[in-house]
């Protein structure tokens, strides 16, 4: 019989998701264990949604069902729930998504490795309009910090689960401002509250991909945000960077450039700066950072040079002041 509270509560944000909703609500009734509490929040869909996840919970007094009036977006939804949630663990789980039977378990038992770890993740299985494969994230807690940076593989919004008294304790919650990357905030909070991070290494959700088109201003949308979310990240590792530093690096995580070769030279003093200074150590792996900054800027470099704005007689100016780290990067251009 379940506890009076129960070990987990899984959060489901949902708009617009009737043709799926039945199929995640599912997938948490058939986890192997029985401790749960769901919580289901309709964020002002305008189909069917509500009436389709009713149906589905039945008669299962350990789902919720919550419905917000108006659409108020994954952080809104997201925290409505997060604040209702009375399990040890909280996973979240997204409404066209499918935890697999051992999810729950599995990751409550990673848990135990340590006290200190605050988040935990999985691989995931990608299937949908895409061809069917596996999203496979990092592993260890000062890789997957430090590849926040790039916000590739680190810990999916939808395999999320984190331990409810660290996130209370430390009032972490998902900014509702942020229309995009909201997942990798959520997790640079955790960090910088001193919590630690894991992905389990099995597949523990199925991610479901559509085939809908990526316009432009959602396209702009997702980088003003995620540079809002980089500039953050490197404020909380390199706090006495210049600013005027940090708006340089994180620029160059985004075409276009500007058409003259000084900003490649700006840059590079920058990333120069950023390489020699002492962060502050929050467990991430430095030299991940490092190599993922000079990644970006030897693609920057590439893109200059392309475009016949960086030459030799570039690179050995670049050479005087620049560091044998940033060079040796550069040397890879061939030039």
């Amino acid at each position: 019989m379940p506890s009076a509270l129960p070990l987990v509560t899984v959060v489901i944000p949902a708009f617009n998701a009737e043709p799926f909703i039945r199929e995640a609500i599912v997938s948490i009734q058939r986890q192997t264990i029985d401790d749960w509490q769901l919580i289901v929040v309709d964020d002002g869909s305008t189909d069917q949604t509500m009436a389709v996840a009713t149906q589905a919970a039945g008669n299962d007094a350990r789902i919720r069902l919550i419905h917000l009036d108006q659409n108020q977006g994954i952080t809104v939804a997201s925290n409505v729930a997060f604040d209702e949630a009375e399990g040890e663990f909280i996973a979240r789980l997204d409404a066209d998504d499918r935890a697999l039977a051992p999810r729950l378990a599995t990751q409550v038992a990673a848990f135990k490795d340590s006290d200190l770890l605050a988040a935990v993740g999985s691989h995931a299985r990608v299937f949908g309009d895409v061809p069917e494969g596996v999203a496979y994230c990092a592993l260890g807690d000062a890789n997957i910090k430090a590849r926040l940076l790039d916000g590739l593989n680190t810990i999916s919004g939808g395999t999320l689960m984190v331990r409810r008294s660290f996130i209370r304790e430390h009032h972490i919650r998902f900014d509702e401002r942020m229309a995009s990357a909201e997942d990798l905030d959520y997790l640079a909070s955790i960090m910088a509250a001193g919590g630690q991070l894991a992905n389990v290494d099995q597949v523990l959700t199925e991610h479901r991909s559509h085939a809908t088109s990526f316009t432009a201003s959602r396209h702009d949308i997702g980088r003003q945000y995620l540079q809002t979310f980089r500039r953050r990240l490197l404020a909380i590792w390199y706090p006495r960077l210049d600013p005027h530093d940090l708006d340089l690096i994180v620029e160059m995580f985004f075409e276009p450039y500007p058409p003259h070769t000084e900003a490649l030279l700006e840059t590079v003093r920058a990333i120069d700066r950023l390489i020699v200074a002492n962060a502050d150590d929050y467990g991430q792996d430095s030299s991940v950072v490092h190599t993922i900054v000079l990644k970006r800027l030897l693609k920057m470099a590439a893109l200059y040079r392309d475009h016949a704005l960086l030459n030799a007689s570039h690179l050995q100016a670049i050479r005087c002041f620049a560091s044998s780290t940033t060079t040796a990067a550069l040397d890879q251009l061939g030039l």
